[in-house]
């Protein structure tokens, strides 16, 4: 939805902030999971972020990135789901 408003927003000049939820594991950035592209350059999201100029986001590689994971965070799921009490 991000990426459809900043595509929105671009031609008319609006100013658009994002704010990117991208895989944390460290919260120092020394991990690089949660690494992204703003305006060609290197950023992370824990310690850059989390907003950014939605313009400037390569969203494609956000999206390729957020799905680097998306069968271990599956099964991680499946392990704990059945254990969840609500509580």
């Amino acid at each position: 939805m991000m990426k459809a408003i900043a595509n929105l927003t671009r031609p008319y000049g609006i100013k658009t902030i994002v704010s990117l939820n991208a895989i944390m594991v460290d919260a120092t950035g020394m991990c690089g999971a949660c690494r992204v592209s703003v305006g060609g350059k290197t950023k992370f999201t824990c310690v850059d972020g989390p907003e950014f100029d939605g313009h400037q986001v390569d969203f494609d590689l956000l999206t390729n990135r957020l799905r680097m994971y998306c069968e271990q965070e599956g099964q991680s799921y499946e392990r704990h789901r059945c254990g969840w009490q609500g509580n």
